[in-house]
């Protein structure tokens, strides 16, 4: 089976194209029983694309929507890509109803967030409209909306097929700041623009470096610190800082911890990144009080408190 199907680029605003198109694009079974499965691809930091389909086969008299289902939950076929879904999700009950199919998935939805709501959503939508009786999708946990969620009901119009890197992207991402005392962080959930010439990991650092919308928390990246560079190898994303950042970082060591784990965080919220290093110029970064900067650091949640 061929794993490239058709590239995705979730868009900055609702496109208006033919629904038609969108279907026609992204189906076409080349075989009886035969469909695009998508998964997410963004753990190539050097792709152009948020997700892509795998093209799949349906056991012989299997139901189509709980086959398609049962196919998008299990690992995709190919390395390069990478499944949305939690671990243990299920689906529970579906119907459909003049062209919206409501899906009702099981409790572990309710963990995404950012990045991997909105990739798990394309997945979802894309997959499962492909279908001609299939106009769009409908999403809820154990029978109810997700609160976080500024759009409910999706359908493949919503999303760009395009063969390159063409449009912008937008993603919904967490970026960690330091909530006002400096004893905490605090997640503010935002949508942010991926240009084409940007990788994910490039656009997720430049806007946290931009610093918080919200009113309670505080910029993390000293001032006049410049990015040099930021790139993934092997699941650590390398970040190569100006030597602003060491030397502007507040003499308490609480305080100037957090803020490096603020970075950390944001980073490892994306799909492919595992732990984050820092660099200054290209020299593994000095320690900070007790927290030593010459080795790759791992995300630490319990840092951070509901605002």
């Amino acid at each position: 089976m061929s794993r490239r199907g058709v590239s995705v680029l979730l868009c900055a605003a609702l496109l208006t194209v033919g629904g038609c198109a969108a279907r026609e694009s992204g189906s076409g079974s080349q075989e009886e029983g035969s469909y695009l499965i998508y998964y997410s691809a963004l753990a190539d930091q050097e792709g152009e694309s948020a997700v892509e389909g795998e093209r799949r086969v349906l056991s012989q008299g299997q139901e189509t929507i709980p086959g398609l289902m049962e196919l998008l939950l299990e690992q995709p076929q190919s390395p390069e890509l990478t499944s949305p879904f939690p671990s243990g999700l299920q689906l529970l009950d579906w119907q459909l109803s003049e062209g919206v199919l409501y899906l009702n998935l099981s409790d572990q939805y309710y963990s995404l967030s950012g990045v991997d709501l909105t990739l798990a959503d394309a997945c979802l939508t894309l997959t499962l409209c492909q279908l001609e009786e299939v106009d769009s999708v409908y999403v809820t946990v154990e029978g109810h909306d997700l609160p976080y969620r500024s759009i409910q009901q999706l359908s493949a119009e919503d999303i760009l097929l395009a063969g390159g890197a063409d449009e912008p992207m937008s993603l919904g991402v967490d970026l960690w700041y330091l909530r006002q005392g400096g004893q905490n962080l605090g997640v503010e959930r935002r949508q942010i623009i991926k240009d084409v010439d940007q990788t994910v990991v490039e656009a997720v650092l430049s806007a946290w470096a931009e610093g918080p919308e919200e009113k309670g928390l505080s910029p993390c990246l000293p001032e006049g610190t410049q990015i040099l560079s930021a790139q993934v190898e092997d699941g650590v994303c390398l970040v190569d800082l100006s030597p602003e950042f060491i030397q502007g970082l507040p003499a308490s060591q609480t305080t100037a911890a957090l803020m490096v784990y603020a970075m950390v965080n944001t980073l490892c919220e994306l799909d492919g990144v595992e732990a984050v290093q820092l660099y200054i110029e290209g020299q593994p970064a000095p320690a900070v009080g007790n927290l030593p900067l010459d080795r790759a650091l791992i995300p630490d949640t319990t840092l951070g408190v509901e605002g």
